[in-house]
């Protein structure tokens, strides 16, 4: 793959704020411009009952799967006000993680996961559990996630003949349209991006909320490059009718940025 592929180009981070430093970072010391485009952000669950009752029959679960690094996050942060270290809750359960990062934020809550998969895919987890004897039919799986957690990953569990509990302990909304300002004010000047990254459905529809027309019309453009983290965030793209120049082969900042640079090769 060419070094210099990212060298002088455009590229836009959807991430939210508070997770694009890592990639944005990563992206400029191969030479890339950066345009910070957060379109989605997190914040508490609006309705706190789902949780209450949750830790309320705490001890019930065998397995808790994170999906991502703010699940991580939101969850070590309820459990600390709830009075009591996620680390202790989980010390008798199976726990696994998708992606690196998801993983390594476990860990530095205490929490040692018996599997962090490498696929984004709620049935390739699935799969990769039971492969591993990690999971049996008699498991009750908690999926600590946010409000709008797509139901892949739960199907394909209860698939295999697992109980699955889904409990929301953050929001995923839509930025305020003024993140996009200085996009616009890039295409005012004709400065058109060379690339555009999703690593979520979600961030996908947000980009397309506070851009509007002027953002779908970019992601159009037959000189800008899509890429994905994952089949899910592909899948979203092309529903869109979109088409998705490349897909990272894993979850995590490192395989997100070669494939922009595969994209832009």
């Amino acid at each position: 793959m060419n070094e210099e592929a990212l060298q002088d180009r455009t590229i836009v981070v959807t991430r939210p704020e508070s997770r694009s430093a890592e990639l944005s970072s990563r992206l400029e010391e191969f030479g890339a411009k950066v345009f910070r485009v957060p379109s989605i952000r997190f914040s508490r669950p609006a309705d706190t009952g789902p949780w209450e009752e949750t830790i309320a029959r705490k001890d019930d679960f065998s397995h808790v799967i994170f999906t991502s690094r703010i699940a991580a996050d939101s969850f070590e942060a309820l459990c600390s006000e709830a009075g009591f270290p996620a680390a202790s809750w989980l010390s008798n359960c199976t726990v696994a993680a998708i992606g690196a990062a998801t993983g390594e934020r476990l860990k530095e809550a205490g929490i040692v996961p018996s599997l962090v998969a490498g696929t984004s895919s709620g049935a390739g987890f699935a799969r990769e559990l039971i492969e591993k004897e990690l999971l049996g039919e008699d498991s009750l799986v908690l999926l600590p996630g946010s409000n709008i957690a797509r139901p892949e990953l739960g199907a394909a569990l209860k698939e295999a003949g697992a109980r699955v509990t889904s409990v929301p302990i953050y929001q995923t909304l839509e930025e305020d349209p003024a993140r996009a300002e200085e996009l616009f004010e890039a295409l005012d000047r004709d400065e058109q991006p060379d690339a555009v990254t999703f690593a979520s459905p979600s961030a996908l529809s947000g980009f397309l909320g506070i851009c509007g027309a002027r953002g779908r019309k970019l992601l159009e453009s037959p000189s800008v490059k899509i890429v994905s983290l994952g089949p899910t965030t592909s899948a979203a793209v092309r529903s869109e009718g979109l088409e998705v120049s490349a897909q990272a082969a894993s979850p995590g900042t490192e395989s997100l940025v070669a494939a922009v640079r595969e994209a832009l090769d």
